[in-house]
Formats: structure tokens, sequence, C-alpha cells
């Protein structure tokens, strides 16, 4: 662990006088703002930069971005309006209570683009009002906001990442339909990054890059732990005289502390060398090999050997497969990525085994998993497209046949330490004249990193959860203006230990959407979901069944 954080903090100290020289070319300024220059001083020690405060490295931020002249934005104001009629608001098993749930929605979304600067940031505020339960009325935030600074063309780059979402607190606990259900199996939980870092090409064709990332999660129930990760990631790449053999050094290290009393704070830091073949354009192999300390399962540091292997092989434009395993601490890790496009529907399949921190939902600044698929169809299918071309024609395409942009049918849950998740996700993307049809099968295992005493979570049921997931999706333009879809998902999870709980939760969705407007549109929902809960010998029962119809009215300023 100390051979990694001396080659970090080296590297660090010898670029920060680097950065201020580059500063002074750039932008003619004898010296940068104070902020900024405090933040480039506490690379030079890893205890000052764990100790750097999310706020002042986002002051530092902001001071970068003021010589950035914009070139591209537009900054919509939005406001939707539902209201919610559902037999079961509270999702309770014995006594249903039936309410009017008025949801009010203020928001704003941004997409900005300059030569060295980019934002897109969505942001809404809802106002939950509730006719009969009025004690229970709440307000909701929803963030997902992504942005990017060259601060130094070609050399010093700087990511924020900002999320504000509901995660729930336990697999086994209530998955709700809707956000006007409340559920006290989920909360508002907050993610916030930034990531300064520097990349480029040195002599004899090397590329460097070395990045630091801070990042912080917090949510609104005690049942959560907060977490602050500090993570430095640095790699030198190059060639050989043999064209065909690349090899790269690669150094990282991962601090995690948890604010939970039960928990405590994780460290790894990991190093090692890849050296990689290419037998022709389609087919490429890599070798690793390298050592990791790590105290993921111990109290004390545990250093370990890594070895392993990997493939790229691109039989084609429209096929790829990558694939790569590592033997690890915990065993061995694999990471597989597959896709094969057709014409107009893409397959695809990603695999994985490896430490998680956090469940994906939290921190993910994604479009979506339909988006995506989407968005690979309609870019294949034009070539010459510009980017938001293309982004225009899927936004277009999951608006007219009332497909959500994000397919996920695994919600995952937040834990209190880190755990070895396995993770499947098969899917099918289908894009016709007026059809479309998405399929997603997701499985999830998760079992805990190390002991925690005195914690009371869903590894203290099972020290083994599994989630699966399937979705389908049938979406329809009926007219130039209005679309018809239809929905079908079912999610389980269980505990592999005897006597743990198994939640079981289908439902069955239709949307009509129409657009007033160029600028106003309104839709329709009727739902009807059904959740059965078995196993866990005295925990409360958690099933239900739900019926509701929703409508609502939306506007674009």
């Amino acid at each position: 662990m100390a051979t990694a954080m001396a080659m970090a903090t080296v590297m660090a100290t010898a670029m920060v006088p680097m950065v201020l020289e580059r500063w002074r070319r750039a932008s003619g300024a004898e010296r940068p703002p104070a902020i900024v220059r405090d933040v480039l001083d506490a690379a030079a020690s890893s205890e000052r930069w764990a100790r750097l405060s999310a706020s002042s490295v986002g002051i530092a931020l902001t001071c970068l971005t003021l010589p950035a002249q914009a070139e591209k934005w537009q900054i919509v104001p939005t406001i939707a309006v539902n209201e919610t009629l559902t037999n079961n608001v509270f999702l309770d098993s014995s006594n249903p209570t039936s309410d009017l749930v008025t949801a009010i929605t203020p928001g704003i979304s941004i997409d900005g683009k300059s030569g060295r600067a980019n934002l897109r940031l969505t942001y809404g505020l809802t106002q939950n009002l509730y006719a009969r339960e009025s004690s229970s009325n709440n307000r909701q935030n929803a963030l997902t906001a992504i942005g990017t600074l060259e601060a130094i063309e070609d050399w010093l780059f700087i990511d924020a990442t900002g999320t504000i979402s509901q995660q729930y607190l336990s697999a086994f606990g209530k998955v709700s339909p809707s956000t006007a259900n409340i559920d006290n199996n989920r909360t508002e939980t907050s993610s916030y990054s930034i990531s300064p870092y520097i990349k480029g090409r040195s002599l004899f064709s090397t590329e460097y890059l070395l990045k630091y990332t801070a990042s912080t999660t917090s949510s609104k129930s005690n049942l959560a732990s907060d977490t602050t990760t500090n993570q430095w990631l640095g790699r030198i790449a190059g060639i050989t005289p043999l064209t065909a053999v690349t090899w790269s050094l690669d150094a990282s290290r991962v601090s995690t502390d948890y604010s939970s009393p039960f928990s405590r704070d994780r460290d790894d830091t990991r190093y090692g060398v890849t050296l990689a073949y290419r037998f022709s354009p389609q087919l490429q192999v890599s070798v690793t090999g390298g050592r990791e300390t790590t105290n993921l399962v111990s109290l004390q540091d545990e250093t370990h050997g890594d070895s392993g292997f990997g493939l790229v092989w691109t039989p084609s434009s429209r096929t790829k497969l990558e694939a790569s395993t590592t033997r690890r601490f915990f065993g061995n890790s694999y990471q597989v990525a597959f896709s094969h496009r057709m014409p107009k529907s893409l397959v695809s399949y990603i695999a994985s085994r490896n430490v998680s921190y956090q469940p994906q939902g939290v921190g993910n600044t994604g479009q979506g998993s339909n988006y995506d698929a989407y968005y690979a169809i309609i870019a294949a299918s034009n070539p010459g497209l510009a980017p938001d071309a293309i982004r225009a024609q899927v936004i277009q395409v999951l608006q007219d046949r009332g497909v959500p942009a994000d397919g996920t049918v695994v919600n995952g849950f937040l834990t209190n330490r880190p755990t070895l998740q396995e993770l499947q996700q098969l899917s099918l993307a289908m894009l016709g004249v007026r059809n479309t049809v998405t399929l997603t099968a997701t499985q999830s295992e998760q079992q805990p990193l190390g002991v925690l005493n005195g914690a009371t979570d869903d590894f203290s049921l099972s020290n083994r959860t599994q989630q699966r997931g399937v979705g389908l999706v049938w979406g329809h333009k009926l007219t130039g203006f209005s679309s018809l879809s239809m929905s079908l998902n079912a999610q389980r999870s269980i505990g592999f230990t005897a006597g743990s709980p198994e939640t079981k939760t289908q439902g069955a969705y239709v949307l009509f959407t129409t657009r007033l407007s160029p600028q106003a549109s309104a839709n329709v929902t009727a739902r009807r979901v059904i959740s059965d809960n078995s196993g866990g010998s005295g925990l409360v029962n958690t099933g239900y069944t739900e019926s509701a119809l929703t409508g609502g009215l939306s506007y674009r300023f």
C-alpha cells in the first residue's frame, strides 16, 4: 500500500509545477485564483487531498470555468402536474388505504456546450399532496448532472457529477411502483463527485494519466451509512519495437470512510503491469500481473498477488466481445461485455464479478439502458449523422413510443459495507417504423466483505442475497402525436440462509401519451401490482396488492 501511495504522491508532486506553468501560458495570468492554487498544492500530499472538502473543489471548478465562453446552451424550465388515484397508498398488506395524490414538479434542464466545457443537468422538485393522508405530504428531489471542463487544452481536465435519487434500504422490503406511494423502505440519496486529472503523451509515444476522485454519498435514513471515497488512479502506457505489442503500468488506491458506528474504514491498493498482443485487427489478447493490499475482509492489511488475462474480439463492425478475468483476494473477478447489432435491433450481454461500494443507481449519470440501445441502432443506421442529431432522434423515438429511457429491472439496495457482487444482464431492443420492443433480464448476487459486529441489515438475515428481474416494454406510435405502451415486469429477492425472507413483485402497466402542442403533453397510466413476502421468521409481512390510475400534464417553457 505504501508503495502505491508513494508513487501517486511523487507523480502528483512532479505534476503540480507543470499545471501552474501551463495555466500561465493558457490564461496569460501570472497566478491562478487562490482556491485553485490550494487544490493544486494539495495534490502534492495524499493526506491533504483526503481532507480537501468537496465544496472547495467545487469552487475551484467554478473559477476554472470562468474563462470558458458558452457556444451553445439550452436552458429549459419545465412544470408537470400528476394526479394519482390509488387503492393502497401505504402499500399495506392488511389495511389498504385509498387516496388521491397530487404531484407538482417544477424542474429545469440544462444542456450546455462550449469549446472546452460542457454540462448536462436535469433537476426536479416534486411536492406530493395527499387528499386524505395530509400528514404524509412530502417533497422529493431528483437530480442528474454531469460536467466536464478542459481547464488546460489537451492536458488538465475536471469532471464533476451529482445525483439525487430514491434508493431502497432492503432487498426484502417493499418495492414501490411509484414515488407517490408512501414507502418506508425507500430513502432520498445524494451522491456528488469531482475528478481533476491530467493526461497526455510524452517521449517515445508514451501516454500517461493521473486522476484523483473525491466522492460523497448520503441518505435521509439513519439505517444507511453515509460514505466518503477518495480514489487515486495512475496509468502509463506505450508501445514496443514490435508494433503488435503494447504495455501499461497501472496503480490505484481507494479509501472509503463510513459514518455508521458499526462500520469501519476500508482501503484497497493495487498496482500491476499489462502486456497486450494484437494478432489481427479483429483480435487482441492481454496478460496482467501485480499486487493488491487491502483490509476489505480483515482488520489488518493483507497483500495478495494478482494475475489474469483478457481478450478483445471484433469479428465485424456489428459484433464485439470484451472479456477479462483476474485472480484476486476474493477469488476470480471477471468482466464480460458482448453486443451484436442487426439493422434495426441490438442484443447485448454483460457479466461481472467485482467489489461494489454502492448500488448501481447511486451516482449513475447515464441516460438509461434503453436510451443507449436505441442510440447505437440509430447511429449505425446513420453513419454521417452528428451526435446531437442522433440524440434528438433517440429522444423522439422514446417519447413517440412511450418507452422509458431507463430499463432497470433490479433496483439494488444501500449497504453499510463493501460487497462482492456478481451481475448478469441480457437486453434486447428492436426498432420498427411504428413499434418498439425492449426486453431486459438481470440477476445480481451480493455477499458482504468482512463482518460488522452489531450491525442490522440484509446480511444479518442472509449472508448471500440474490435479486432477479425481468422487464418487457412494447411501444406503439398511434399517430404523429399519440402513443400507447404496455409493460410487464417482475422482481424477486431471496436469501440463501435457512429461514431468510423472499420477496416477489409483479407489475403490469398501460400508458397513453399525447402531445397537445410543441411544448405541452398529457398522459394517462393504469397499473396493477402484486407483491408477496414469505420466509423470514419474525419479519413484518411486506406483501401487498395495488391498483392505480394516473393522469398528468407537462409543459416545457
